[in-house]
């Protein structure tokens, strides 16, 4: 069951964390751009907050599960602290072009609010992720990095999400949206504080 949960969790991340590259490879209005007003679309900052902010945390998504594997951990240590550090590295440029594009959500207020304040916790919790084993505090650091992989997972959730509030419940994108803004990470984060709780309880 966990070598599933494992291979699963990779899938999911992999195919999530190239995705991005379609927003390179084709035209302006794919995906998401479709909803977005041509004067933000057209503004050269925006798009270099938004390629920042998706190719980064495409990588960060992409490699950061490989870290969770404990055999790769304890059989590989120098590779798990490199990817390591390359992927506190990639969750601040991605982090911070999602503070600078979050105001610019096309659904209004409400999905701004709820990914800058995504932002603000997966930058937050990394970098004390990254300072507790700077500090030699080997469970502090997995327990911020369980929540910093769970916000970075929250790429994967709302693509999961919105199909099932667009399709199935039948909402209208404008409402739909900023539901999936919450949802997308609200619960991931409520799972990453079981997991760390349960796995305090063990280590007692």
């Amino acid at each position: 069951m966990r070598l599933f949960a494992t291979a699963l969790l990779a899938g999911l991340c992999l195919i999530i964390g190239i995705y991005p590259l379609a927003y390179v490879l084709t035209d302006d209005r794919f995906g998401l751009l479709q909803s977005k007003p041509n004067a933000v679309v057209g503004s050269s900052w925006w798009r270099l907050g938004f390629h920042a902010h998706i190719l980064s945390g495409g990588v960060a998504l992409s490699v950061g599960w490989s870290q969770f594997v404990h055999g790769w951990r304890t059989r590989f240590p120098r590779v798990h602290r490199a990817v390591g550090r390359l992927y506190v590295v990639l969750v601040l440029v991605s982090g911070l072009a999602a503070l600078s594009i979050a105001p610019y959500t096309s659904t209004g207020w409400v999905a701004a609010l709820a990914f800058g304040i995504l932002a603000v916790i997966w930058l937050t919790v990394t970098v004390l992720a990254w300072d507790s084993i700077r500090r030699r505090d080997v469970q502090r650091h997995k327990a911020f990095m369980v929540y910093s992989f769970s916000a970075c997972c929250a790429a994967v959730t709302l693509r999961l999400w919105l199909p099932v509030l667009l399709l199935v419940l039948r909402l209208d994108f404008s409402v739909a949206y900023p539901i999936v803004a919450w949802l997308c990470w609200v619960p991931n984060l409520l799972v990453a504080r079981l997991i760390n709780s349960r796995t305090a309880a063990a280590s007692r």
